[in-house]
């Protein structure tokens, strides 16, 4: 990009194009004015030349020399060349610096007119000079009002300048607030201002997830920390004191209760992680995942009451295993929240362009101010149950990598969790 002085460059350009108009001017008057008084002349001499003819004789041209001589005519008299008859000639020659014309006299006088250009140069030079100065007068008051107008004209460029000298010590606040954005420069002071909100709005989101990155560091470092502890504990016990059973049973289940326990966080914190790449993207019946995940929920709840109810078309565009592990994740918290012979339903609805999956449960339900928070990651409304707090954490964020939703919804009894997609057209 070149950074050359914009002010700089529309002055000279300005000024050389009144330099360029200016000089055009001069020579087009000059010559006209050239051309003009070379008429004037020529036209004088042919009047003289029209005078002699009608006076006829020598004594009757004499009166008019004076005033042929002020009008810059010089006259030469002169006797005829041979006896024959005649011939007046009223073409006007041009001798180097003079212009002359001939007349022949009926009694054979001849009579010269002549007439310098030195007069013509001499008034052509005069208004050459004039002209000279006039131009180069007004060229230096161009070049003032230039100057000045040029200041005004790029002052709105100096508060761009200062604006972004201030936002970039600190007072990221202050925009430019166009009046007009249809001319150049409120095109450009609304660029300016998108692009500092543009920058504001990444430097907040970029502070947001340093803070949620750190805060999941620390809520993963205490969630491992716990069973990294336990299992340490047990396997230290177990090689240290050597205990006979049904002691050494039990510390060896703990440590592999701990350790499957471990092994769920780390898989989950693997999922969470994995999150951040892009999902396949393909058509995915809903209905053809939640099926087989609602028969397998019969076999581990016997005794519950299990429906699923699906339209004939529950298409969406996504990751089949991504999607599928939203509606284990949300049949899996139903059956964890009903009582043995509890009741889940399971609904798949398509509204309005979205694909609806519904899993509702008559278990205790999620109070009110918890609906938002439990989609927080680490967050448990009941320590006792098994889980780290990241199961919904991860399903709405797979929910929203598929420019959908997953939500908790108000419901007299019981949980209810809507997931909306886009459906496939």
């Amino acid at each position: 990009m070149k950074t050359g002085s914009l002010r700089g460059r529309v002055i000279l350009t300005t000024l050389a194009l009144l330099a360029i108009v200016l000089a055009a001017v001069v020579t087009a008057v000059t010559l006209a004015y050239r051309a003009k008084l070379n008429g004037d002349l020529r036209n004088r001499l042919a009047a003289a030349g029209a005078a002699v003819e009608r006076a006829g004789s020598a004594p009757a041209v004499k009166p008019l020399i004076p005033g042929l001589a002020l009008e810059g005519i010089a006259t030469r008299f002169a006797a005829a060349p041979g006896t024959g008859p005649t011939k007046t000639s009223s073409t006007i020659q041009t001798h180097k610096s003079l212009l002359t014309l001939d007349e022949v006299l009926p009694d054979r006088t001849r009579v010269v007119f002549s007439a310098s250009h030195a007069s013509v140069d001499h008034a052509v030079k005069n208004l050459l000079l004039v002209e000279l100065l006039v131009a180069a007068s007004a060229l230096a008051l161009a070049t003032l009002l230039v100057l000045r107008g040029t200041r005004t004209a790029l002052r709105p460029l100096s508060a761009v300048i200062e604006t972004a000298t201030r936002i970039s010590h600190g007072d990221s606040n202050l925009r430019l607030n166009p009046s007009r954005t249809d001319t150049e420069l409120g095109s450009l002071a609304a660029a300016f201002d998108q692009m500092v909100d543009a920058l504001e709005t990444a430097v907040e989101e970029a502070r947001a997830s340093d803070a949620a990155t750190r805060r999941f560091l620390a809520d993963a470092s205490h969630e491992l920390r716990t069973p990294i502890s336990a299992l340490q504990a047990s396997v230290e016990t177990l090689l240290r004191e050597q205990p006979e059973r049904p002691e050494r049973d039990r510390l060896e289940a703990a440590v592999a209760r701990e350790s499957e326990r471990v092994g769920r966080l780390v898989n989950d914190l693997l999922g969470l992680a994995r999150l951040e790449a892009r999902p396949t993207r393909m058509p995915t019946d809903l209905a053809s995942i939640a099926r087989p995940l609602v028969e397998e929920a019969h076999v581990r709840a016997p005794h519950a009451t299990i429906t699923l109810s699906a339209d004939d078309d529950t298409t969406v565009r996504g990751d089949p295993d991504a999607l599928e592990r939203v509606l284990r994740n949300l049949i899996d918290n139903a059956l964890a929240a009903i009582q043995p012979a509890g009741r889940v339903d399971v609904q798949l609805r398509r509204l309005d362009g979205y694909v609806q999956a519904c899993v509702a449960d008559d278990g205790p339900g999620v109070p009110e101010h918890q609906r938002e928070r439990i989609f927080e990651r680490f967050v448990r409304l009941d320590a006792s149950k098994p889980g780290h707090g990241l199961g919904l954490a991860i399903a709405q964020r797979i929910a929203h990598q598929h420019d959908g939703d997953l939500t908790c919804d108000p419901t007299p009894t019981g949980a209810s969790f809507s997931l909306r997609l886009p459906a496939e057209s």
